[in-house]
C-alpha cells in the first residue's frame, strides 16, 4: 500500500506571501515574475534581466494588471492569436527522484477551452525536449523520457461540464497505450480505456474536478520516479491544498540516471478562439510537498 500523501499546509506555510521560500532547503526554484523588467519573457530567458527561466517559446507576457495578479505586482499571461505553443522551461541538473510543482493559475472568465494548459514536470535524457519526435509522440523506453502534465480536456458540445473541462493528468510512461500520453482522471478512468488496470487494487477513486473560470486556483503536481525494475512510480495532484488525484503503480524508468529535471509552463492550441487567455503566478518547485501560499496577515485582514 503506498504511503499516504500530505494535504493542507506544506512548506509554504512557513513563508507568508512566499517571501523567502526560495531559501528553504527543499525548494529548488521559485518565481512570482516580480523581477522581470520587460513586458514579454525572452526566448533565452537566462539572458534577460530578472527572468529565472532558461528558455521561452513564442509569447509569454508579463502583466501588471492587479485583477490578473495573484500576489505581488506581476504575473505571466498567455493569449493565443495563432495555432501553436507558448511555454517557458526551467532545467535542473541532474534532477530529482521526486519533484513537487506548485503554481497558481486563472482562466479568462469566458475561456472556451484549449488543447493543453497548465504546468508539466518532464524527465528528459540529454537532448530530449517537448518537440514532436523527441518526447511528444514517443513512447518512453525507460531511458529517454517521462512526464506528467496537469491538463484539461475541453468538454464535448453535449457535455454539462463547462470549460475548461475536467482536470486530468496527461502522462507519458512505459506502459502507455498509444504513442501519445495516457489521460488519468481522479475517478480512475483512463484514456485509452484498456489501461484502467494500471493503478491496481489499492487505487482510491475520487470525484471529477473542474474549476471555475475567472478565479485563481492553487495547483500542485508531484512526479515520483519508480525504482528501476519496480512498479512504484506515482503521480499526485492537489487543488487548493486538497488531494484531488493519486495515481500509483506506475513504471517510468529503467535506469537511475533518468530523473524529473524540467518544469514547464505549457500552452498549446490546435485551434484559435476568442478569450483563449490564462495567467500563471507564484510558481514553486521542491523535493517535498509545498502547499498553498500563506497570505500575509495584512492581506488576510484586508479580505475579511
Amino acid at each position: 500500500m503506498p504511503e499516504q500523501l500530505p494535504e493542507g499546509n506544506g512548506i509554504a506555510a512557513d513563508y507568508p506571501g512566499d517571501v523567502g521560500i526560495q531559501n528553504d532547503p527543499a525548494v529548488v526554484f521559485a518565481d512570482g515574475f516580480e523581477e522581470i523588467e520587460d513586458d514579454v519573457m525572452a526566448a533565452l530567458g537566462k539572458d534577460q534581466k530578472g527572468n529565472r527561466w532558461d528558455s521561452c517559446a513564442n509569447t509569454v507576457r508579463i502583466t501588471t494588471e492587479p485583477e490578473h495578479v495573484h500576489s505581488g505586482r506581476k504575473a505571466a499571461e498567455v493569449t493565443f492569436e495563432k495555432v501553436g505553443s507558448h511555454n517557458a522551461v526551467k532545467k535542473f541538473k541532474p534532477g530529482f527522484d521526486t519533484l513537487f510543482l506548485r503554481y497558481y493559475m486563472k482562466y479568462h472568465p469566458e475561456y472556451p477551452g484549449c488543447h493543453h494548459t497548465g504546468m508539466l514536470i518532464l524527465a528528459g535524457a540529454p537532448g530530449i525536449t517537448l518537440a514532436k519526435g523527441s518526447a511528444t509522440g514517443v513512447v518512453p523506453d525507460g531511458s529517454n523520457h517521462f512526464e506528467a502534465l496537469v491538463d484539461t480536456l475541453p468538454p464535448r458540445q453535449d457535455s454539462t461540464t463547462p470549460p475548461p473541462g475536467n482536470i486530468n493528468i496527461y502522462c507519458y510512461h512505459m506502459d502507455q497505450g498509444r504513442i501519445w500520453g495516457d489521460l488519468f482522471y481522479p475517478t480512475g478512468d483512463v484514456m485509452p480505456e484498456e489501461n484502467k488496470w494500471l493503478f491496481a487494487e489499492n487505487f482510491v477513486p475520487r470525484p471529477h474536478v473542474s474549476v471555475e473560470r475567472g478565479r485563481w486556483y492553487c495547483y500542485e503536481l508531484m512526479l515520483k520516479a519508480n525504482t528501476p525494475g519496480e512498479r512504484d512510480g506515482r503521480v499526485g495532484l492537489w487543488i487548493d491544498g486538497k488531494l484531488a488525484g493519486d495515481f500509483p503503480n506506475l513504471r517510468f524508468r529503467s535506469v537511475d540516471e533518468l530523473k524529473p529535471n524540467h518544469i514547464i509552463i505549457v500552452a498549446h492550441s490546435s485551434s484559435v478562439r476568442p478569450n483563449q487567455t490564462w495567467w500563471y503566478d507564484d510558481i514553486v518547485a521542491a523535493t517535498s510537498y509545498i502547499g498553498p501560499m500563506r497570505m500575509p496577515d495584512s492581506a488576510a485582514e484586508g479580505k475579511r
